[in-house]
Formats: C-alpha cells, structure tokens, sequence
C-alpha cells in the first residue's frame, strides 16, 4: 500500500521522521538534486528532504516515535526514501501513532512534482523481515 497525493491532499501533507535511534533528530546540510541524492540516506535509515528531488535540508529516523511535531523541516517535507535494513516505515497523521497511516515499503522513494508536501506526526516501523 501506498500513500496516494489525495490522501496528502487531505491530512495536509506528511511530515516524516525526527529522530535518530538515541532519539535526537538528524539533520544534514543541503544535498545535491536529482535521484542519486537519495543514496545519501544511510543504511536503516528512513530520510526525508525539504525540497524535491532529494534536495534541500535533510532529516532521517531508525525508531519509533510518538511525536515528531518538535522536527520543524519534516513539516513540509518534498521527498523521501525508505532505506530501512529490514522494514516498512508506517506514518500517521497524529501523534502517538493516531490518525490516518500511510506506508512506505522498504527500498520505498518519491518525489513530488507539483507544489504540495507530506506531513506526518508519529511513526512506527512494521513487517520487519
């Protein structure tokens, strides 16, 4: 399953990932345009960048959170990619794992083309293999 534009339509967006397995976020600088970018994600890692294209400011999480609303660049993030070693990464549109859920597989990568966002405010990783 995957998480369609009209579901973002709705929710508002969604706003991915805040923090790293120690719990803390991780932001990294400006990162070179274009699908390649996205191989800047590291391993067991899911990433989010602010702009298309795997550009702009990126963020990247490897466990569950309740709350990523405290993560101001994952709300309104533009791309993303699903670098987990063994796991999808599953979102909500709330926080503590409430709302709408949206999957993205691993190995999972998008990239808007228009002007909107995703938003999400709590994840959890699932059908770990």
């Amino acid at each position: 399953m995957r998480m369609t534009r009209k579901l973002a339509s709705v929710v508002g967006g969604v706003v991915l990932t805040g923090g790293l397995l120690a719990g803390g976020a991780g932001i990294a600088g400006a990162a070179p345009g274009g699908a390649e970018a996205a191989k800047d994600c590291p391993s067991g890692y899911f990433c989010v960048w602010s702009g298309k294209n795997y550009t702009g400011h990126r963020q990247q999480v490897a466990g569950d959170n309740k709350d990523l609303t405290k993560y101001t660049v994952f709300r309104a993030f533009k791309s993303y990619y699903n670098h987990g070693s063994s796991c999808d990464f599953l979102g909500y549109s709330g926080k503590n794992h409430s709302g709408s859920p949206w999957l993205a597989r691993k190995g999972a990568k998008d990239s808007l083309s228009g002007s909107g966002f995703w938003y999400t405010k709590s994840n959890k990783w699932t059908n770990c293999r």
